[in-house]
């Protein structure tokens, strides 16, 4: 059980990190979805294509994200995790740290790595355990920026629209990476923003379609 409030996790997130980087941080995860698959299509036949896409769209998103960060101010820091070769980037602006996660639907719980254990362990000090507590001076908020690939029924529309991310969120992982104590639609926070890298073609009933697949599916 957590006592923080949803709405101070909200403002302390937008107190460090202020709109305008999140509108960017935004449009960069779907420049990092279009490039990746452009460029796989372009250089590899379709099987490798596959196999290459997800770790592609990885390298594209983290280079973006430190773009970001240098606009918008923000220190990023290339760290090499723990019993493993993978780089990864972690922005950090006051006690906020931020990490990229692919996940199969949106805002599904992120796969376990050496890192987000480590970073959910120690960097949670806002979500304190007991009622009129106070987190410690030098306490961090570990948030989550996830994204997923959208999926298509139809296979013209998957060769058209299949570039397109199936979601953005940010989430507040629980220091085991259990749950979220906390998530908030990035499609729905900023809409004009969506509005603007949707396909001109598209009328309102496909716009509706696809935003209403990109919400995280209720679980019981």
């Amino acid at each position: 059980m957590w006592y923080v409030a949803n709405t101070e996790l909200e403002a302390l997130t937008f107190e460090h990190l202020p709109a305008a980087f999140f509108e960017r941080l935004l449009r960069a995860v779907f420049a990092a979805h279009k490039v990746a698959a452009e460029e796989c299509s372009a250089t590899f036949d379709h099987p490798e294509a596959e196999n290459i896409l997800g770790f592609y769209r990885r390298a594209k998103l983290e280079g973006f994200m430190r773009d970001v960060a240098r606009m918008e101010r923000v220190h990023a820091e290339v760290v090499r995790s723990k019993k493993s070769s993978w780089n990864h980037t972690e922005l950090r602006s006051g006690p906020i740290v931020l990490t990229a996660s692919s996940v199969q639907t949106p805002c599904d719980l992120v796969e376990e790595a050496d890192f987000r254990t480590t970073l959910a362990r120690d960097s949670q000090g806002y979500l304190w355990p007991e009622p009129g507590d106070e987190p410690e001076p030098d306490a961090q908020l570990y948030v989550l920026l996830l994204h997923s690939k959208s999926r298509w029924t139809n296979r013209d529309d998957q060769t058209r629209f299949g570039h397109l991310p199936g979601s953005a969120y940010l989430a507040y992982p629980a220091p085991d990476l259990s749950s979220y104590v906390h998530e908030i639609n990035l499609f729905k926070k900023f809409p004009r923003v969506i509005e603007s890298l949707l396909p001109q073609e598209w009328g309102t009933e496909a716009r509706i379609r696809y935003l209403h697949n990109t919400r995280k599916v209720a679980t019981a």
